[in-house]
């Protein structure tokens, strides 16, 4: 599966995902097939990390873009997240587009700190560094209510790990071997669904987690899916037309302008 059919995916299930949200009375089962969208994206900006790390000048540019993409989701998000309050209540919550730059920004530092050297010193140092900015980034998040919090960046934290390893050209194998690709997937959304049932319930006991799980259930299914979908991924881009690069960098802005002036002016 290619880079442009995870990039249709991620698309059409966000979409999918906010049409139920705003023109269905019970929107629930779009919504658990929006769950594919998060991880599809996560996994892309990983993903696209690899492309442009080495490159300064490709990596500014990047950057660039989704400072650029996240001040312009800002206000679309807004207006369809609050519609007439926006005035009051834009600060609440902020678009995952603040998540994905804030994590990109993670990954770029994480490059920067890696050793070049594998001496338990250095690997110390090393871990309280990248330790230290995950949960500096990760308070930022917070503190910018961004989506999920600390929660959903423990996805891209993941899927960075996990594509460190899986192209390292050394391993090649592990391009190759389907059932090792799912497995580690696999186990990262164990650990990540343990994760958010933890958080949902607020911390309380076994009784409340379980009535989170069971509630969401659903998305346990969902995001194995999700995960089948990336591990068959073939690493390559294949459709690489610059009309459509442009369409799935502006997308989330764009989709929730559209859906807003459609709610506002002909619904």
């Amino acid at each position: 599966m290619s880079w442009f059919i995870i990039r249709i995916i991620a698309m059409s299930t966000m979409l999918i995902d906010h049409i139920g949200w705003n023109f269905i009375e019970n929107p629930m089962v779009l919504t658990w097939i929006g769950r594919i969208a998060f991880p599809c994206y996560a996994f892309l900006l990983a993903e696209w990390f690899f492309f442009v790390f080495k490159n300064n000048k490709r990596l500014l540019k990047h950057l660039a873009m989704l400072i650029l993409l996240a001040v312009i989701s800002e206000p679309c998000y807004d207006l369809l997240e609050f519609g007439a309050d926006i005035t009051t209540k834009f600060m609440e919550e902020q678009s995952v587009m603040i998540t994905l730059l804030l994590w990109f920004l993670w990954m770029a530092a994480t490059e920067l700190f890696h050793p070049s050297e594998k001496t338990d010193k250095i690997w110390r140092e090393t871990t309280i560094i990248l330790i230290s900015t995950y949960l500096l980034i990760g308070f930022a998040n917070y503190k910018m209510a961004a989506n999920f919090n600390f929660v959903w960046p423990l996805l891209i934290v993941a899927f960075y790990r996990y594509l460190r390893y899986a192209r390292n050209p050394g391993k090649t194998e592990n391009k190759r071997c389907w059932i090792k690709r799912f497995s580690v997937l696999i186990w990262i959304f164990t650990w990540y669904l343990i994760i958010y049932f933890y958080f949902r319930s607020n911390f309380w006991g076994l009784e409340a987690r379980t009535e989170q799980v069971t509630k969401y259930l659903p998305r346990i299914f969902w995001h194995i899916l999700a995960a089948l979908i990336l591990s068959l991924t073939n690493w390559k881009l294949w459709y690489h037309a610059r009309w459509f690069k442009n369409l799935y960098t502006i997308f989330y802005p764009l989709h929730a302008l559209i859906i807003w002036i459609i709610i506002t002016f002909f619904k």
